[in-house]
């Protein structure tokens, strides 16, 4: 890392790396030393082997010590190797401009071209400095959508960091690895199901990211987790995803609820209140029917305070306030305290709600297309991202009768299997 940092801070100054004839300078000198050591006890030990009669004792005994002497002084010929040669200028430059084109140019593509070259080159050099390339070349493939290329990226670097010289890493290379390596997999689930160890690993990693990025250092790792939150919410919340995701559903009603004070913190309103939605839907999937409808009514009845210019975020949170409204439904009607009633009250609410954001933004569209084709203007550029974090939670697209389709349900909302049964009954009305 230290040759690396050295070229984004430094702007890659040559002169950085120009110690090589002062080491050269201090192994000659140590190797004169030492050679003059050998020379006086290789004098010493002949001196004493010449009052010795016996030849066999002095050829055998002397000349063993004397290669044991010259072994112990005289480093053998490779040790200068053991230590990584400093890259040569060409080496230099291909990092360069590798950085620049993630960088400067924004061109993910030409930077994995030229990552890929560097890191070849920077074969020979210490571990922590080729994490951080490997890092970013793994955000370079996160930007072209390829989140399996990025895993196994982020991976490298994580052994890398964890291994032998990895200490020596910036203290932010770890924890930016772990969150790098959590969304991945994030992404990955969206489009197939994840293994049971690597849903175990994107919540671990997710919890030893925000864990190593607290500011201070807290007595436990609890606080650790929560400093850590409070510098990312975002981070946050998509652990409480990947906690639901691994069926830890009171652990992410805590952790959606800790990015939810987080959010309001920095007044965030808006994805405060879709934190703490998510906190109801995690609940609603447990037994605590008490708690769940606690938290949802109380979540839902705060959407109304929500305000912004934002128009597709707070599309976003009405989106996320109709889905909370089913799943109170669910919960009610699956409840056995005769609350069946409440339970379609909820739901039809949920769709009047759902059908009003779908009509607004039919209407929006309608407008802003009517306006482009007055003005000439072409049309609007539509960016893929992979899906991962707050921001990408389904807004107007949301219709209640997605709900009857098991995998909207499932792989678009992410809801546990729980509260996919109670919702089944509800839907089949039984």
């Amino acid at each position: 890392m230290r040759i690396v940092l050295s070229i984004l801070t430094l702007a890659g100054s040559a002169n950085a790396f120009s110690v090589a004839p002062q080491v050269s300078a201090e192994i000659q000198n140590l190797s004169a030393a030492n050679n003059h050591q050998l020379s006086s006890l290789e004098r010493s030990i002949s001196n004493a082997n010449s009052n010795v009669n016996h030849q066999i004792i002095e050829n055998t005994s002397s000349a063993s010590l004397t290669q044991g002497i010259r072994e112990f002084l005289v480093p053998p010929a490779y040790a200068a190797d053991a230590k990584p040669k400093p890259p040569t200028e060409s080496e230099i430059k291909l990092l360069r401009d590798a950085l620049s084109a993630i960088y400067g140019e924004r061109n993910p593509e030409k930077a994995v071209e030229l990552l890929t070259k560097a890191i070849s080159a920077w074969e020979r050099q210490a571990p922590d400095e080729k994490a951080a390339l490997t890092r970013v070349r793994a955000d370079c493939y996160m930007e072209m959508l390829d989140a399996d290329a990025a895993l196994a990226d982020y991976t490298i670097t994580v052994d890398y960091l964890s291994g032998p010289g990895g200490d020596l890493a910036d203290p932010s290379e770890l924890p930016a690895a772990r969150l790098g390596r959590a969304r991945a997999l994030r992404s990955i689930s969206k489009v197939r199901s994840l293994s049971e160890s690597q849903v175990k690993m994107e919540a671990q990693d997710y919890q030893v990211s925000l864990r190593l990025s607290a500011r201070d250092d807290w007595d436990t790792d609890e606080e650790n987790e929560q400093d850590g939150a409070s510098r990312n919410p975002y981070a946050a919340w998509e652990w409480g995803m990947a906690q639901r995701g691994a069926g830890d559903y009171k652990k992410a009603a805590e952790t959606h609820t800790l990015a939810a004070l987080n959010f309001k913190d920095i007044g965030d309103k808006a994805r405060a209140v879709i934190s703490m939605l998510d906190a109801g839907i995690d609940l609603a999937a447990t037994d605590d029917i008490d708690e769940a409808k606690k938290v949802l009514e109380s979540a839902i009845k705060s959407t109304t305070t929500v305000e912004g210019r934002d128009v597709e975020l707070l599309q976003r949170v009405i989106a996320k306030e109709g889905e909370a409204r089913i799943a109170l439904a669910s919960v009610l009607w699956d409840s056995n305290a005769g609350q069946k009633g409440d339970a379609e009250a909820q739901l039809g609410e949920a769709c009047a709600r759902l059908d009003q954001l779908r009509a607004d933004a039919d209407a929006r569209e309608q407008a802003a297309e009517k306006a482009r084709i007055k003005s000439g203007a072409g049309p609007a550029i539509k960016f893929s991202k992979l899906q991962f974090t707050i921001d990408d939670a389904v807004g107007p697209e949301c219709s209640c009768s997605r709900f009857k389709n098991e995998k909207f349900v499932s792989e678009t909302l992410g809801w546990p299997k729980p509260l996919q049964a109670k919702l089944a009954k509800l839907n089949n009305l039984k």
